[in-house]
């Protein structure tokens, strides 16, 4: 896939910032994503996936007003290193099945 000269030095630039922050994520390259723009396809435990998300939203927004460049995070989760993480997607069915039984 040919990158925009603005894309491909925002994406290099935050993929080198990531990994080296983060030594457990790993890049698993670039997307169209679903929705219009691009997808960086990160691999890594699903806590720091999140913290990595969380941590570039305001970038993606300035990307986004700014320099017209669509990015957007793909995250391939594999289990937390944090023991203690709360598994996400229990509290969201328990909420869910809380709403249909009322």
């Amino acid at each position: 896939m040919r990158l925009g000269k603005r894309y491909k030095q925002l994406i290099d630039q935050w993929v080198s910032e990531i990994l080296q922050k983060y030594p457990q994520v790993k890049f698993e390259g670039v997307e169209p994503a679903p929705e219009g723009g691009l997808a960086i396809k990160l691999r890594g435990p699903e806590d720091v996936l999140m913290l990595v998300m969380h941590e570039y939203a305001d970038k993606q927004v300035e990307a986004t007003r700014k320099y017209r460049c669509d990015i957007l995070f793909a995250p391939i989760s594999e289990p937390p290193i944090d023991p203690n993480w709360p598994d996400w997607d229990i509290w969201t069915l328990k909420d869910e099945e809380e709403a249909e039984v009322r």
